[in-house]
């Protein structure tokens, strides 16, 4: 019985800080095949944002959270959406997300934001860092830590 409520204890105590650790903290290219990551999502989807279909991958610290209605994701999450911006079936690029330390820009729950070409390399418009247009859009995902996709499946 002791034992059952440690163990108890432990998962209480992993949700109510979050109920995961560090995130890899970068855009990895393999993604789609590294252990790191993970998608709900089977395909692209039309959703509600400004880059047309969409799927997207969290890094695996993120299991537990993202189907959550609320939650603040830990330090080194990475967020990678794969966007087709004409939804004709053709990738685009990816958006990126990285979560910073604290106090990166505490204003906006610290969040990094980057665009990448399906090579990888990273555009120079918008630029990378504290983007403001992103900022706007992911801001009024607030219950999720600014991560807008969460419930796409």
């Amino acid at each position: 019985m002791r034992t059952l409520l440690l163990l108890l204890a432990s998962v209480t105590t992993l949700s109510a800080c979050g109920g995961a650790g560090p995130g890899p903290g970068e855009f990895k290219a393999d993604f789609k095949t590294n252990s790191l990551f993970f998608t709900n999502m089977k395909a692209r989807v039309k959703g509600a944002s400004p880059h047309g279909s969409q799927q997207t991958w969290y890094s695996s610290n993120m299991k537990g959270l993202v189907s959550a209605g609320s939650f603040t994701a830990p330090e080194g999450t990475v967020a990678i959406k794969e966007f087709d911006m004409a939804s004709d079936g053709t990738a685009d690029g990816y958006a990126v997300m990285v979560k910073k330390p604290a106090g990166y820009d505490a204003a906006n729950n610290d969040w990094y934001y980057e665009m990448r070409m399906l090579d990888g390399t990273v555009m120079a418009d918008p630029p990378a860092g504290k983007t403001q247009m992103c900022i706007d859009c992911h801001k009024g995902s607030a219950k999720t830590d600014f991560l807008a996709a969460t419930a796409i499946k």
